[in-house]
C-alpha cells in the first residue's frame, strides 16, 4: 500500500511540474531561433536601411496587432520607437498578444516607403 501511494504521489508531482513548465515557457511560432544578433528597436528606427540584408533579433512590447489574424504587429521599445513585424509568410495566424512581449528573429526589408521586420520566428511572453 505504501508503494502505491508513493508511486501515485510521484506521478502527481510530475504532472504538476509539467503543467508549471508548460504555463511559464514562452509560446514559440515559426522556425527555431538561431542566435541572431540582438538589435535595439531605437537603433533600427534611426537607420532601418543599415540593418537590411542580415538576420537580427529584436525584443519589445506589442502595442498593435492585426485584428483579423494577428499576422503582423508593432513592437515598442518603451521609449517611443516602434518596428512593424510581419509574420504572414511564416504563420498566417497568431494569437492576439497586445500588451505582452515578443522576441523576433528575421530580416529588415523595405516595403513601399517603410522598413519592417520579416519575422521567421517569434516567442511571446508576459514579460
Amino acid at each position: 500500500m505504501k508503494a502505491i501511494l508513493t508511486i501515485c504521489g510521484l506521478i502527481l508531482l510530475a504532472g504538476i511540474l509539467y503543467i508549471g513548465w508548460r504555463v511559464t515557457r514562452p509560446d514559440h511560432y515559426g522556425r527555431a531561433f538561431r542566435g541572431a544578433k540582438e538589435v535595439q528597436i531605437g537603433e533600427i528606427a534611426k537607420n532601418p536601411s543599415g540593418f537590411s540584408g542580415g538576420e537580427i533579433r529584436i525584443k519589445g512590447k506589442i502595442v498593435r496587432q492585426c485584428p483579423a489574424a494577428g499576422c503582423w504587429f508593432y513592437l515598442d521599445d518603451g521609449n517611443g520607437s516602434q518596428v512593424k513585424v510581419e509574420m504572414g509568410s511564416v504563420t498566417p495566424q497568431l494569437p492576439q498578444n497586445i500588451g505582452n512581449y515578443a522576441a523576433v528573429e528575421g530580416q529588415m526589408i523595405k516595403m513601399g516607403d517603410e522598413y519592417q521586420l520579416a519575422g521567421e520566428g517569434v516567442e511571446f511572453s508576459k514579460k
